[in-house]
């Protein structure tokens, strides 16, 4: 019943930082998940769960999407799914928490420095394949994005809406991915019964905060989220 309990919050949290922010649904969730259950349950389960807060914040903000820059992103987002599927299958289970580890500490950094990553069109398109790859293999995907699109000056409505669409389309195809590699087991979809209602719960919350966002104060929230995450993974890869 506590890992149950565990699960929900940390499902209904990943949902309302994705909803609020367009991205750090998997960064926040898979972590404290690996923890809670196996590291590939914790992949799935968060890849699937994020699916359809993507499509919804897609949808609302259809208006707000940058058409050009998703349509590079989902080309080459969803060139690197099918090595990220890969990965998955291919990699053990200590390997895949040291991956795990890695994706969330990199991650924690570009969001603490806001870092910028420089370049044009061919480094989108470099950045948006390995996103689809690190998504379908440690679920993690949106810091790489964000990163890259720092130095373009897209208003955070117009960025939310347009990695939205880039996440739904990825997520879709891990989705299948996932069910064609055999990783749709009885345990992900115990968990899914109790993540839909957890992801309603954070996409209405998560909506709230978007609306009444102090912007310095939430990325501070998240930022201490993810120490917590990066300390407690770094912490179950040494000792296993």
């Amino acid at each position: 019943m506590l890992v149950i309990s565990c699960v929900f919050l940390v499902l209904a949290l990943g949902s309302l930082v994705r909803t609020t922010t367009g991205f750090g649904f998997s960064l926040v969730a898979v972590p404290p998940l690996a923890l809670l259950v196996d590291p590939v349950t914790a992949v799935v389960v968060a890849g699937l769960m994020s699916a359809p807060v993507s499509v919804w914040i897609s949808a609302r903000d259809r208006r707000h999407v940058d058409r050009r820059l998703a349509a590079l992103f989902l080309g080459f987002g969803l060139a690197g799914v099918p090595f990220g599927v890969w990965l998955l299958n291919a990699l053990s289970e200590r390997v895949l928490m040291v991956a795990i580890a890695v994706m969330v500490l990199a991650g924690t950094f570009l969001v603490w420095r806001r870092t910028r990553i420089p370049g044009g069109t061919p480094v989108l398109a470099g950045v948006s394949a390995l996103s689809g790859a690190s998504f379908a293999s440690t679920g993690i995907d949106g810091p790489l994005m964000v990163a890259a699109l720092q130095g373009t000056g897209m208003e955070p409505r117009v960025q939310r809406a347009t990695l939205s669409v880039m996440f739904s389309a990825t997520s879709a195809a891990s989705l299948a991915g996932f069910w064609v590699s055999g990783r749709l087991t009885p345990v992900v979809g115990s968990l899914l019964l109790v993540g839909i209602p957890a992801m309603l719960v954070g996409m209405a919350a998560g909506e709230r905060v978007f609306r009444r966002l102090d912007a310095e104060l939430f990325r501070r929230a998240v930022l201490g989220l993810l120490l917590i995450s990066s300390v407690s993974v770094v912490t179950r890869v040494v000792t296993a």
